[in-house]
Formats: structure tokens, sequence, C-alpha cells
């Protein structure tokens, strides 16, 4: 949840609360108001309840193949597992990939570019997996060239009306 979500449940429980004591001349106030904040609970964990799905890249579970081979060497951004690579597309010349990387016992998912035709070093950029409604990544290259990648149950609609365009399932390239 983020700080929108939390001031939205602050107000609506604020309004209940006040309809209560706007209320409390009548007999069956206390009820109204308990009715109101067990609505208030019910809404919230209706929406934000345990059956929100977890984000997943279902890209890093498929079978390794000689595309997803990474030439580059990531040494510098510690702990990238390149065998867990996966080849998501070309950009402007660049092969980018998905990988992961062990943060003190935590899986977290990194976005890997490595420059291809184009010159310059390889990139990385890093992140855990939030929600299912948020990036993972988005990167900028020196150009200002964004990529940006997204799990499996990302709403991509917005993204492309917004006219950022698809390069893979997951991953996205921003307006040029």
């Amino acid at each position: 949840m983020n700080i929108i979500d939390y001031l939205i449940i602050a107000v609506f429980l604020a309004a209940a609360m006040v309809l209560a004591f706007a209320v409390s001349r009548f007999r069956n106030a206390r009820w109204l108001g308990l009715g109101l904040a067990v609505l208030a609970v019910g809404l919230a964990v209706f929406q934000y309840g345990p059956w929100e799905t977890s984000p997943t890249l279902k890209v890093l579970e498929k079978t390794a193949t000689a595309e997803d081979a990474v030439s580059a060497i990531y040494a510098l951004y510690g702990g990238i597992d390149t065998e867990s690579a996966r080849y998501l597309g070309t950009r402007s010349g660049s092969k980018v990939f998905v990988a992961t990387r062990d943060a003190n016992g935590e899986e977290i998912i990194c976005l890997l570019i490595e420059a291809g035709d184009a010159q310059g070093p390889p990139m990385a950029g890093c992140a855990g997996m939030v929600s299912a409604h948020d990036p993972i990544v988005t990167m900028s290259d020196q150009a200002g060239r964004e990529l940006t990648l997204v799990p499996d149950q990302y709403d991509t609609n917005e993204l492309q009306a917004a006219g950022w365009t698809k390069i893979s399932d997951n991953l996205f390239r921003g307006r040029q």
C-alpha cells in the first residue's frame, strides 16, 4: 500500500466518525458508528487483503537458451546471477536481459543492458518486486532513453497510452 491508500482509508474512517457523532442524538447511534467502522475495515480488507496476487516474472522460469547468454561482465554490480539471465529484447543495438541477484538472502530482480553494437559499458539496475501494480525497475541511458521492467500482472494499458512502446511482455521503451 502506498501513502494515497492510507490517506483514503483515514478519510473514510474520519467521515464515519463524524457521521457517528452527528447522529449521536439517536438511540442507535452507537450501533451506526460501529457498523460504519466495521464497513470501513471490511472495505480495507477486501481492497488490500491477502488475495492480492504476488508479482511474478514468468520469463525467469523458462529454460535457458543460447540467446539468454550474457557476454558482458557485471561484477561491478555485486552478485548478479548471470546464469539466471533471460533475453528480453533489443533496443538501439543494445541487448536487454532480466536476471536475479541475491541481496542478503532476498532475491531481487535486475535489468541488464549490454552495449552490443553501441559503445559503452554494460549497465544494470536492480530492485525488489513491490507489488503487481508497480514497475520493478526503470532505467535511463546517457541519451535519456528509458526502459522499464514490469511484472506479469502489471496493467500495461496506461504505459502504452502514455507513449511507451512494448519490446516484450515485461519490457517497455519510453517515449523517445
